[in-house]
């Protein structure tokens, strides 16, 4: 059986979880990404503050324009 399970078995937060399920572009992007990728993409979604953070980071992974999720890991510094 598969593990679904991303960035080494760690699970997603929840907040992007949700998010997540509400974009299936998004979440169907986030699957093809590698491991490095999503842990990146995890790793900002801890940095976030807000729904309306959240919904950006998802909207830009379901337009696949993520490509820097340092000016979310930036957020945190603020």
């Amino acid at each position: 059986m598969k593990n679904n399970s991303f960035a080494h078995g760690q699970e997603l937060p929840l907040g992007l979880s949700m998010a997540l399920a509400q974009v299936p572009a998004a979440y169907a992007y986030f699957a093809k990404l590698d491991p490095l990728q999503r842990q990146q993409i995890i790793d900002s979604a801890h940095c976030i503050r807000s729904k309306e953070e959240m919904r950006d980071l998802v909207n830009s992974l379901s337009n696949g324009q993520i490509t820097d999720t340092s000016i979310f890991l930036n957020k945190k510094l603020m």
